[in-house]
């Protein structure tokens, strides 16, 4: 029979992977997202002033949202799996964890794997596009030539990096899940 310790409850908070290097990894990412916002909020309010009351755009504002919104998307996806505060469906998860909490896990591990491995073949699939806005950035650039065009690398680097973290962050919860399932079994 199961410890009662090892069981559960409702209020305790969700099973993460373990503390480390990777955790603060993904939470400077993080943090390097949340001041992104806070700057590209600045330049959008900057924006803004100037076409109003100065009747002069900043060039480019559009272009920059547009590859700040990806750019800060992946560099919190991971840290966003890690807080448990990825979307998702859990009225199976809920009726599970009361009634065979081992089984929550195992799926819980078995669906963490998948996405870990989903992730994976993203990022190996993306990484030629890496590779080649990097050695040609003149065919790989956002914006209007003559007016304002950025590279795409930078972009493309960073949701490569965003990809390649989630995945190790699936695959670390997916460990975590296991060995909790193994601990509710002994």
């Amino acid at each position: 029979m199961a410890d009662e310790a090892a069981i559960p409850r409702d209020d305790a908070p969700p099973p993460r992977a373990p503390s480390g290097s990777f955790a603060r990894v993904i939470g400077v990412m993080n943090a390097v997202g949340t001041l992104w916002i806070i700057l590209l909020m600045l330049l959008i309010n900057a924006d803004i002033f100037g076409r109003s009351f100065l009747n002069h755009p900043i060039a480019g504002v559009p272009e920059l949202v547009a590859f700040s919104i990806v750019g800060i998307v992946f560099l919190q996806l991971a840290h966003t799996l890690r807080s448990g505060a990825m979307t998702r469906s859990d009225v199976l998860l809920n009726v599970l964890e009361r009634r065979a909490p081992r089984a929550r896990f195992t799926l819980l591990s078995i669906f963490h794997l998948v996405g870990g491995l989903l992730m994976l073949m993203i990022a190996w699939k993306f990484w030629p596009s890496v590779v080649a806005a990097w050695l040609y950035p003149e065919r790989n650039f956002m914006g209007n030539p003559g007016f304002f065009t950025i590279p795409q690398w930078p972009l493309f680097m960073l949701v490569f990096l965003g990809i390649v973290a989630t995945a190790i962050q699936f695959l670390l919860l997916s460990w975590n899940d296991l060995r909790s399932a193994r601990e509710i079994a002994s």
